[in-house]
């Protein structure tokens, strides 16, 4: 427990010191977006292929991108059911930012220091799951039920988002490379695993520059009904993951701290897409990510994870 809350402290502390270096001009407010395309398009991919390449491969695992994607699917039917009767914007706002879970640039550091190489791999193929839901399907889904613009996202757009992320085209490509027993070579993954342990760090860092808490007085309702949605959500999620999903002790505690993930970073954009107010769903990531640090901790500290 101990080892847990210093090793916690220390994600704190970057996280924090992330937003002080923005608060003090050391980050411009958009500085975060390089920060970003870093951990996205070098130290997470590293991150993911250096884990995936000690794996043993189970048939059992492809359980996880249909739990992922199946979970986001129920969340999103959830946040219109929750939506009826409001004002489209309004609907908008639920259908798009109850699903979805930041895991690659929030969860993933988490994981990769605390539950090892077997659950940096859980983690991705859930993902794999999350982000048809992420880049393109709570927006697509929204759209139509709102007759939204003159030419709805199709399925051939969210795969074409899909198509250009190089952490899912990272996942998917390891994923086919284990599956078929290709092992990478050694040297390689020697090689680039300084780029893998510096992810925790600069995702961290990312977090804390992009972090920007606007809560004004008439965002209080939503934002609260918002966030108790997810929060609930994630309690009932985690208990049922880690007592029921038929997979190992390790990879269930994997899912119980995923749970506890913060919304996507792209939310906020597709609650505009579909008229929404872009500014409250930020202030929504933004509680995410404070109720993602303390839940996932928490959930660490419970699970006894050292």
């Amino acid at each position: 427990m101990a080892e847990v809350l210093q090793h916690s402290a220390s994600y704190v502390f970057i996280l924090a010191l992330g937003y002080f270096l923005k608060r003090i001009g050391v980050f411009g407010k958009q500085d975060y977006r390089v920060l970003t395309q870093v951990v996205l398009c070098v130290t997470l991919p590293a991150a993911v292929i250096t884990n995936f390449a000690s794996m043993e491969w189970r048939s059992s695992l492809l359980l996880l991108p249909l739990l992922g994607f199946g979970i986001c699917c129920a969340m999103m039917l959830l946040g219109q059911f929750i939506g009826r009767g409001k004002a489209p914007g309004e609907r908008a706002l639920f259908m798009i930012n109850c699903p979805g879970y930041n895991i690659g640039a929030f969860a993933l550091p988490f994981v990769q220091s605390y539950l090892g190489p077997e659950g940096v791999v859980a983690a991705c193929l859930f993902d794999v799951g999350n982000a048809i839901i992420c880049t393109g399907g709570s927006y697509a889904w929204a759209s139509s039920v709102l007759h939204v613009g003159d030419k709805p996202l199709r399925s051939v757009d969210v795969l074409k988002k899909l198509g250009s992320s190089v952490p899912f085209v990272t996942y998917v490509t390891m994923l086919v490379l284990v599956m078929a027993g290709v092992q990478l070579p050694g040297a390689l993954v020697e090689f680039i695993s300084p780029i893998s342990a510096a992810n925790p760090f600069v995702a961290m860092l990312m977090i804390g520059a992009m972090f920007d808490l606007d809560l004004r007085p008439e965002y209080l309702r939503r934002v609260g009904q918002v966030v108790g949605i997810r929060l609930t959500a994630a309690v009932l999620l985690a208990a049922a993951m880690y007592i029921f999903v038929p997979l190992p002790l390790e990879i269930r505690q994997v899912l119980a701290v995923m749970a506890f993930a913060p919304a996507s970073v792209i939310s906020p954009a597709f609650t505009a897409k579909c008229g929404g107010d872009a500014g409250l769903a930020s202030c929504i990531n933004s509680i995410t990510i404070l109720c993602g640090v303390v839940g996932m901790l928490v959930v660490l500290a419970v699970l006894g994870v050292a």
